[in-house]
């Protein structure tokens, strides 16, 4: 078997992860706080290059190798996760993939190194996810871009010191469009509003953008051109699979706790887990997890186009980690529903993988959409016989 470099770094994440980050989580959940020394750490050791090609400096991994990464990570602490697939997913693959050379040589070296923090500005609170009813307008003028508008639930907002923005794209000549620009946190017009306590995956801030008259030169353009619908869609179905490999790690993470406290709590003279009842509903939940690691590590590579197999996949693993962390209050009690048990904070910390990334009636919605096309329900009922 060869070993590969990159082999290293996930090996050095897994250690880091099982020992320090799993220490630390509590006290992220509780102060709701920014987990500074995780993500440093994990960024030192590389993880943010990994997916990414060397000639931009990146490490030449590929997408099983990140995504094992934000398994491994949210095993124990799903905040750090967020905070890690937010900046790699969000923050510096638009620009790896979609940048100009100009735009990669400025930015990408920081991103990488965690030196500047991005995040992806796309949600609007009248029209959630969906592009083509943003309000956010970005006007070309003689001397670049004008841009205004709002973006709410934002991934990163106070932390990040660059933003993604989609907007609604208007040209000198009257051409309309969507594209996305690059906008630095600290440009003139832009206002940071930092949301209130979470419910779960407390350690990732979240919060509203508002733009006002913000001046942009013509290079903030992302790719220096409008990449319509279709290449927002496909930075945010790349996500999807991110926020998949967290759900499938909250899930492995919470199933482990629950096995280890039914191996020792002690009741009617049995332990919990030696209990037939007890047994038959973690052999259900653990053919899932399993089931759902293997679609997960089917994944060899992202195909923007197959929006069915990404929302799937998302949809499959994000009711997986609901599901085994429901089952784990169920089993362990009193115990897992304290505020001191992990087992809480797994609980808290699933349900937001079913809302961000696209909440699972989006997925449903993607999954369903050609059944309702009569000619394509024709042609697949064809094949199949």
């Amino acid at each position: 078997m060869v070993t590969r470099p990159i082999d290293g770094v996930i090996d050095n994440v897994q250690k880091y992860s099982e020992s320090t980050i799993r220490e630390r989580a509590q006290e992220v959940d509780r102060a709701g706080k920014f987990p500074e020394e995780n993500f440093y750490h994990l960024a030192d050791l590389g993880v943010l290059r990994i997916p990414f090609r060397r000639q931009n400096g990146g490490l030449d991994g590929n997408l099983q190798d990140i995504l094992r990464v934000i398994r491994l990570v949210s095993q124990e602490c799903a905040s750090t996760a967020s905070v890690l697939l937010t900046q790699i997913s969000f923050g510096i693959a638009p620009i790896h993939d979609y940048g100009t050379e100009e735009q990669k040589n400025l930015y990408l070296a920081d991103l990488l190194s965690g030196e500047q923090v991005g995040a992806f500005a796309m949600n609007e609170l009248h029209s959630a996810s969906r592009a083509e009813e943003m309000k956010t307008s970005a006007v070309e003028t003689e001397n670049g871009w004008e841009l205004n508008g709002a973006k709410d639930y934002i991934s990163l907002t106070g932390r990040a010191t660059l933003y993604s923005v989609a907007a609604h794209v208007t040209r000198l000549n009257g051409e309309k469009d969507y594209g996305i620009f690059i906008v630095p946190a600290d440009a003139v017009g832009v206002q940071e509003i930092e949301m209130k306590e979470k419910m779960g995956i407390r350690g990732l801030p979240v919060g509203d953008l508002r733009f006002e008259q913000v001046e942009l030169g013509q290079e903030a353009l992302l790719g220096g051109q409008t990449g319509g619908i279709q290449q927002i869609q496909a930075i945010r179905d790349y996500n999807k699979l991110f926020v998949a490999a967290q759900a499938l790690g909250i899930a492995l993470g919470v199933f482990q706790e629950t096995l280890t406290y039914m191996q020792q709590d002690r009741r009617f003279g049995q332990r919990l887990i030696d209990l037939s009842e007890n047994q038959n509903k973690m052999a259900i939940v653990y053919s899932e997890i399993y089931a759902t690691k293997t679609l997960v590590e089917s994944l060899s590579f992202y195909n923007p186009k197959d929006v069915r197999l990404n929302s799937l996949v998302k949809l499959k693993a994000s009711n997986l980690a609901v599901d085994t962390a429901e089952m784990a209050i169920a089993l362990t009690g009193g115990y897992g529903y304290m505020g001191d048990s992990s087992i809480e904070r797994y609980v808290r910390d699933s349900k937001l993988t079913q809302i961000y990334g696209g909440g699972s009636q989006t997925q449903m919605k993607n999954l369903s959409a050609p059944w309702l096309d009569k000619k394509n329900n024709t042609e697949n009922n064809k094949e199949s016989n």
